[in-house]
């Protein structure tokens, strides 16, 4: 396996992280997921599915599936593998305990993928829509309708996902439908996945991995890959950030504990004005961005204020004097009380 460091991008410091390539020179691969120390993971172009053994040090790729369709999405819980295909759009379920792994036909929809609760959850793009399939008797019911999603994650029995239509990530309660907001101005998000502390945002145009601290999913760090390397379907395997870079046909890994712990910032964006600064009472914001939340920290790291902006503006008449960190989103600007 290949072993390189890239760097966190932080407002103070630079922090190094080091990424492994478990394989390398893919064809078009862009989903991932975990089962029984097996990563499953698809062949867009090439109508495959593989699986490689994530305990070895050094793995190679198992071809199990080949299919007459484009396989978009994976999706393995409870020795099932679930698979969603292209042209025409269908997801198929395969027994991971036989032998032969043959395609069972499940539903006429196909895209992310995620089970709660003995239902499969399944969104399409085209259609705008999630569909709940019962597992049991296989029967299909549309969940929400007029939402575009591009990829899943479940936590506690909420369904996350995010829309590259309106580049949001939203929380939906599959058992009242009620749906919340939780991040804006997302960069062409292309894989998302979370544990109790921290939310992972793959963000492919930009080739960037966004991490996001819980439960108020303020933004914390920022890992650069290298350009035009796509990152994609990200999962979790125990202390692992696991991912596909798919341009540049790669599946690679990094440790998640030295993201725990800490708070950093971006660099200041130009794109964002706050003013007057210096400022005794009230800061302004200006922006071509829509700003629901912020957060306010000392130079310390140390969160001050999190609150909810009303008409762009936010009182700081309470603070004492000196300099902080104002964050709109993963955005960060400094800013003098006087």
């Amino acid at each position: 396996m290949k072993t390189k460091l890239l760097i966190l991008l932080l407002f103070t410091n630079f922090v190094f992280c080091q990424v492994t390539d478990l394989l390398t020179n893919l064809n078009t691969a862009s989903n991932l997921t975990y089962k029984d120390n097996y990563v499953y993971f698809n062949s867009y172009s090439g109508k495959k599915i593989f699986r490689f053994d994530y305990s070895l040090p050094n793995p190679t790729a198992e071809l199990i599936l080949q299919l007459n369709e484009n396989p978009n999405f994976v999706y393995a819980k409870d020795n099932f593998l679930y698979v969603g295909v292209e042209n025409p759009h269908k997801t198929y379920k395969i027994d991971l305990s036989s032998e032969n792994f043959q395609p069972q036909f499940l539903a006429n929809v196909a895209g992310p993928m995620t089970q709660i609760n003995g239902d499969l959850y399944i969104g399409q793009y085209t259609d705008s829509k999630i569909v709940k399939v019962d597992l049991t008797t296989n029967l299909q019911s549309d969940v929400l309708v007029g939402y575009k999603p591009n990829f899943f994650t479940a936590f506690e029995g909420h369904l996350y996902f995010t829309s590259n239509y309106t580049n949001k990530l939203y929380k939906l309660d599959v058992t009242t439908s009620s749906l919340e907001v939780v991040l804006n101005n997302l960069n062409y998000a292309s894989g998302i996945v979370m544990n109790t502390d921290l939310f992972f945002v793959c963000e492919s145009s930009a080739s960037t991995i966004s991490i996001y601290t819980k439960p108020d999913f303020q933004f914390q760090e920022m890992v650069q890959l290298p350009v035009n390397s796509w990152p994609n379907g990200v999962i979790l395997i125990g202390n692992d950030l696991v991912f596909v870079q798919t341009i540049t046909g790669k599946i690679s890994k990094m440790p998640i504990n030295s993201f725990l712990g800490h708070t950093s910032f971006v660099t200041t964006n130009p794109k964002i004005k706050v003013y007057p600064n210096p400022s005794s009472d009230v800061i302004k914001i200006e922006s071509q961005y829509t700003f629901e939340k912020y957060q306010i920290y000392d130079l310390q790291g140390k969160l001050i204020e999190n609150e909810i902006i009303t008409n762009n503006r936010i009182s700081i008449s309470h603070l004492s004097k000196g300099e902080y960190v104002l964050m709109l989103d993963k955005h960060s600007n400094t800013f003098l009380k006087n």
